[in-house]
């Protein structure tokens, strides 16, 4: 059971990072423009707004990354019920989603594309990596 908490719970924070990194790089291809303010809400929802699609595509593939870290560590963690806490794991990263959503207005193709990811990538990645030897 103490595994299993700490395979979550680890997983998160392996997945949060992995999102942080990803979107550093991206954020030195696609900078935002000089001495802007990310604590304007309004600066913030006209700067997504803007935004190319290659830096949707980065923080994308911040979220795929994240995900397949996470199942990763779930698969490698965990005692049991890998399937069960990597479902858990992608649940809780795509409720994080809906609360970014809410907060700063994205494109709707992007809210649908990223809510769809987390589950079935975290999911896929704690099976692959439940095969494979240690």
């Amino acid at each position: 059971m103490l595994r299993n908490v700490l395979a979550v719970v680890l997983s998160f924070v392996v997945g949060n990072v992995v999102i942080m990194a990803v979107q550093a790089v991206n954020m030195m291809i696609f900078p935002a423009p000089p001495g802007f303010d990310f604590n304007d809400a309004e600066a913030v929802a006209a700067m997504v707004a803007s935004m190319p699609l290659g830096a949707f595509m980065g923080v994308e593939l911040s979220y795929v990354a994240a995900s397949a870290g996470a199942g990763a560590v779930i698969a490698r963690v965990a005692a049991s019920r890998h399937v069960a806490l990597g479902v858990g794991v992608g649940v809780l990263f795509t409720a994080a989603n809906f609360m970014n959503m809410a907060s700063i207005p994205h494109p709707m193709w992007f809210a649908v594309l990223t809510t769809v990811t987390f589950v079935p990538v975290t999911l896929a990645a704690v099976m692959g990596a439940a095969r494979r030897p240690a």
